[in-house]
């Protein structure tokens, strides 16, 4: 099993119901990663601070600004209650999808394809998020929803945006 998704697996087993964004999504969605200790999740009820340091996770300040780590040392980026790239949390929870990791049936939750192109568009970090983005234009194209896009997005311009630009980037 791929680290970041066995990492993935514990937090779900110490935490409790997340779904994961970012880095994980991705491989899920494609198998292909990039190097990453950090994973960023969503999660419907506030986790304590106090609850997270009883289950080892540990809280360092790092150039002024305090990140979270699991006892494993993965960084992590916990969002509750705002949203992520403008999607509200409950839709993507809401649009999210169960993932196989095993044999034995286990699973990671991570947001739907629809969900995650917009959040990678939107996001646009290039070093990061235009692979995550052709990965998903190559491989997963033919399996958008785009009726389940224009849900998503704020007016349909954006929709033709995201269409066009996952057409160009899988080309090139």
């Amino acid at each position: 099993m791929h680290p970041l998704i066995r990492e993935a697996f514990n937090i779900t087993k110490e935490l409790g119901p997340v779904t994961f964004v970012g880095a994980v999504a991705v491989f899920l969605h494609t198998k292909n990663t990039r190097e990453s200790r950090d994973l960023d999740f969503v999660i419907a009820k506030q986790i304590t601070r106090e609850e997270l340091l009883n289950k080892d996770y540990k809280f360092i300040t790092e150039n002024g600004k305090e990140k979270t780590y699991t006892p494993r040392n993965y960084k992590i980026d916990i969002y509750v209650d705002r949203p992520l790239n403008r999607i509200p949390i409950e839709t993507i929870i809401k649009t999210s999808q169960d993932f196989p990791i095993d044999k034995k049936g286990n699973t990671v939750n991570a947001m739907g394809l629809e969900a995650l192109i917009l959040a990678k568009f939107r996001a646009n970090r290039q070093e990061q998020d235009y692979p995550d983005l052709r990965g998903l234009a190559i491989q997963r194209f033919s399996d958008i929803n785009w009726k389940e896009m224009e849900k998503l997005v704020d007016d349909a311009t954006e929709v033709e945006d995201i269409r066009s630009t996952l057409k160009y980037i899988a080309k090139n």
